[in-house]
Order: C-alpha cells, then sequence, then structure tokens
C-alpha cells in the first residue's frame, strides 16, 4: 500500500524476497502520484475551498437530495510537470471532485457503487483549460470544506497484500495454511513496508496507482456492482472485470481539511481506461470505504 521512490521499494524486495519472488513483486508496482499537503512545495491542486466552475455551471447537485461537497480540485498540467501517474489524464485543464457526503441529512442518503440511481451522489468534472471561470459560492446549506494545498509526488505504488494482481502473481494469499510462510506477507517483508507506510504518514490521498483499501479489493466492489448484485463473489468473471477498472483518485479523511469520511475512511472514484482516454468522466464509478 506504500507509495516510494522505485529504488527504494527495489531494495527493500532484494533485501527480504528470493531473487524469484522480488522479480515478481516488483513486476506488480504501479506509478502513482501522492498528493500530500503542500507545505512551500509547488501547488498541484488543493482539498476543500471553492470550485472554479464555468459562469453558465450551476453547483453540481443530486436531484432529490441536494448539492454536493467540493473536495477537491487538480491542476492537470501540473500533475503532467510532476510526473507519471499511470494514467492518460488531460495534459491540461482541472478536475473537480464532488461528493454528497451526508451533512444535509445525516448520512441518510449514501452513494453505492451497486445503485445506478445513486450516481449523481459523486460526480467527476473536467474543465478544459481557457475555459471562463469564477469561484463558485458554496450553497448557504452546505459550508466549503477548509482549503488545503497539494503538491504531487511521483513514486511507485504497492498493491495490497489481497489484490488481485498479487493473487493472479504468487496464488492464493487470505486462505493460504501457511499464509505467513506467503512471500508478500513473511513477517520481515511486512515490517518493512509498514516502516515505509508510518515514515509517510496516515493520509494516501493519490491519483493513479494502486487503491489503498480500507475494507478489501476496491476494484472488486466495482466489478460485483457492474456484474450485479446476484452475482456470486466467486463468480469467474469478477476477476475480469474488476481488471477493466483503474484507480482514477483516492481521497482520504483528512484533519487539516476537516474531511471524515464514515469513520476514517477513503474516497475512491476508479474508471476504464478508454472512458478516461475519450474524457468520459461521468463513467466513473465511486466507492467508499470505512473501518
Amino acid at each position: 500500500m506504500t507509495h516510494a521512490p522505485a529504488e527504494v521499494l527495489h531494495d527493500l524486495a532484494h533485501r527480504h524476497l528470493p531473487a524469484d519472488d522480488a522479480a515478481r513483486w516488483i513486476g506488480l508496482l504501479a506509478p502513482g502520484l501522492r498528493l500530500a499537503h503542500a507545505g512551500d512545495g509547488p501547488v498541484a491542486g488543493r482539498l476543500g475551498g471553492l470550485p472554479e466552475l464555468p459562469l453558465d455551471l450551476p453547483w453540481p447537485t443530486w436531484e432529490g437530495n441536494g448539492p454536493l461537497s467540493h473536495v477537491a480540485s487538480i491542476d492537470c498540467a501540473a500533475l503532467a510537470a510532476a510526473g507519471d501517474c499511470g494514467l492518460a489524464l488531460p495534459d491540461s485543464g482541472t478536475l473537480l471532485f464532488f461528493h454528497y457526503d451526508g451533512r444535509l441529512d445525516c448520512g441518510d442518503s449514501l452513494v453505492h457503487a451497486s445503485d445506478p440511481d445513486t450516481r449523481p451522489g459523486a460526480q467527476v468534472l473536467h474543465i478544459p483549460a481557457g475555459t471562463p471561470t469564477r469561484p463558485h459560492p458554496a450553497p448557504p446549506e452546505l459550508p466549503p470544506y477548509p482549503e488545503v494545498p497539494l503538491t504531487a509526488e511521483a513514486g511507485m505504488t504497492v498493491p495490497a497484500y489481497d489484490a488481485l494482481s498479487v493473487r493472479a502473481a504468487f496464488g492464493e494469499v487470505v486462505d493460504s495454511p501457511q499464509w505467513r510462510h506467503h512471500p508478500v506477507n513473511a513477517r520481515p517483508f511486512t515490517t518493512a513496508l509498514e516502516k515505509l507506510d508510518s515514515d509517510a504518514g496516515d493520509v494516501t490521498h493519490r491519483l493513479g496507482g494502486h487503491p489503498v483499501p480500507v475494507q478489501g479489493a476496491v476494484e472488486w466492489e466495482i466489478a460485483h456492482a457492474v456484474l450485479g448484485p446476484g452475482t456470486s463473489w466467486h463468480d469467474a468473471r469478477m476477476g475480469d472485470e474488476a481488471a477493466r477498472w483503474v484507480l482514477l483518485a483516492q481521497i482520504d479523511t483528512d484533519d487539516a481539511a476537516e474531511m471524515m469520511w464514515g469513520d476514517v475512511g477513503s474516497l475512491y472514484w476508479l474508471i476504464r481506461p478508454a472512458d478516461l482516454a475519450a474524457g468520459r468522466f461521468d463513467k466513473a464509478s465511486f466507492v467508499l470505504q470505512c473501518c
């Protein structure tokens, strides 16, 4: 689940895994951009604040429920300058992320990937460069989150120990009778990864790369929603469908922005590469996972 420079992860794998297993694990790493609090660094986007919306575009709403909260604005040109995130993102303009966060109804209406009627409760907009915009005032009943500037840091991302790619490369992980002897569960290796995670902090906002799940593989959850609620979790089609989705963005609970998703959870937007390449951000699917 770590985000780190490639050479750091390569060295870690070769120090704690047999050579063949290290090479196999390194092959699963994926480029991504970590979105960290900017401090004095270059700003690539921000959490919260007021979104820059086109002059003729109303504030995004979920009909029958109310306005969405502005979660993040991301400068696509700044991302391109930061490094590879593994996604065919636009090279200019702004990506805006909105979510119906339950502040208006105490969480009575939730966005579920398995319920298409709730899709308008989580939206991604791309505003092309050169579009006349203005900081759109927030709806009076929905004050904006505090603004937190973000910087983008390129690196490689690590799949979760039970990710589909890990299972495909190493075999079953969770249900193995000797799970502690499984390469990706060996104590020295997991301890080294946990040390990298603790050094990086708890917040893992990111674009592209492997998601950091709270409750199991996010792609698996999307696949189950696409195939239908009656689909068995052991259906052979699940893996194929899950592999068709990539992480667009993950936004974690963040105290600085006063964002709390459920019980210290995370927001995930996933998209099919063909839809991303075509700029069909309305096709992105959303998942919220929390403790």
